[in-house]
This record gives structure tokens, sequence and C-alpha cells, in this order.
């Protein structure tokens, strides 16, 4: 009987150290080995496009799925840029989660000073972007398919450093039908700390932080339908109006 255990147990963990990991990012699957190659080109794409001296791509686990003789990791990339050093992901806004959205004065495109108080009152679904970065461009029609659900049920906020030219330019090429705070290179930096763009933050109609999210789009298996695009901002989103 010992002996059956033993082989038993060497057959296990020969079965576990058998499995390969792999990730599952936007409808392909890449070895180990791979996709650090794909996050290498990530960064020198995004790098080139960008006025930063770090470009950093990272990336979380979405969710986990077992295979007899693999691991399949589903994973979201995310980009940090910094003219410092490379920031980790996890840092900046999200230390903010169930506290208030730190204090702002800034303008919108028709010139009117806008701040956080503003917003009070009502759910707001804040986004940090900026009008190079092609993850955020590419995201853009989930954000106003968002906005069309939901309509003046919650607020629809997009924060960027680019100037009010630069984003009044940008929207006569492309729809983007929240409303635009710019210039906020400061706000942006110093007070959230935030240098991963883009940024979706869930704020409750008390003013606080409840959900920090990395962008909509660059997430494994990238829907082809906006409400599974969507769907976990729209289950978050749900739960605070109902507070």
């Amino acid at each position: 009987m010992k002996y059956y255990l033993f082989f038993l147990l060497l057959g296990i963990s020969h079965f576990m150290w058998a499995q390969e990991t792999y990730y599952s990012f936007q409808d392909d699957i890449y070895s180990e080995v791979r996709f650090r190659e794909k996050l290498k080109t990530i960064e020198t794409l995004y790098g080139k496009q960008g006025n930063y001296k770090y470009t950093t791509a990272s990336y979380k686990v979405r969710s986990t799925q077992v295979r007899q003789d693999s691991i399949i990791q589903f994973v979201e990339v995310v980009l940090s840029q910094s003219n410092t050093a490379p920031l980790d992901i996890n840092t900046g806004v999200q230390r903010f989660i169930n506290k208030p959205l730190p204090d702002f004065k800034l303008q919108n495109l028709k010139n009117h000073l806008k701040t956080n108080t503003d917003y009070t009152g009502k759910v707001t679904l804040l986004n940090l972007w900026f009008t190079s970065c092609p993850p955020c461009i590419t995201e853009i029609p989930y954000l106003n398919y968002l906005k069309d659900t939901y309509q003046d049920q919650v607020n629809f906020v997009a924060i960027t450093f680019d100037s009010k030219d630069k984003v009044d330019r940008f929207l006569t090429r492309k729809s983007f039908e929240f409303e635009h705070l710019v210039d906020a290179t400061v706000y942006l930096h110093k007070e959230l700390n935030n240098n991963a763009f883009p940024k979706l933050i869930l704020i409750d109609k008390k003013g606080d932080v409840r959900f920090v999210e990395n962008g909509v789009i660059l997430s494994g298996n990238t829907p082809s339908q906006p409400e599974a695009a969507v769907s976990v901002l729209r289950e978050q989103l749900d739960f605070l109006l109902k507070e």
C-alpha cells in the first residue's frame, strides 16, 4: 500500500511539473518566452509614440484555466509611462480606493472651470487618457456605448494632460462623447501620481473612489460585442447606482 501511494504521489508530482503556463491575450495564445517578447514589442511601439523616457508594458491576470498539460492565464496588458523611472501599475490611483478623489479645478472644452464637487450626488465614470495613446483610442467606442446606455444616470468625464486645442482637433476626427477636462498635467502626475493610460475610475455619489480599472479593451480574448467588453464596468456601475 505504501509503495502504491508513493508511485501515485510521484505520478501526480510529474503531472504537475509537466504543466506549462501560457498567456491568452487578444485572441492569441503565447508561451512564456513569446509573451515576454510581445510585451517588449508593445513597449517599443507605444514608446515611439509618446514623449516619455520610460515605457513599460505590464500585465494583470484576469482569470486562469487549468488543463491537463497546461495552465492558461487570461491577461490584460497595461502601459506605464514616466520620465523618471518605470512605474508599478498598482501605484497611483489605486491607493485612493474607498477614499475621496483628490480635489481638482480644471477647464472643460467650453472654458468653464470644473471641480470634483460639481459631480457629487451622481455616480461618475472618470477616464484618464491622452490623444496619442493607442489603447485609449481603441476603447473609445466602448466608452461611448456606456454613455449611450446610461445617459444622464452617470457623469461621464475624461481628463487629459493634452491642451484644449489638441483635444478639439482630435474630436473632429473621432467622436468621444464624454465631458472633457484638459491641461491636467499637474493633477494627473502630482495629485493622482498616475502615468498608466488608459485608466478608468468609478466614483460613488459621495465622491469616493470605489473601483479602478486599467481600460476596457487590452484584455484577453478581446470581445467583438460591446456588451461583453464592458460587462465588468456595467456590473460595478449598476451596483453603485443602487446605493
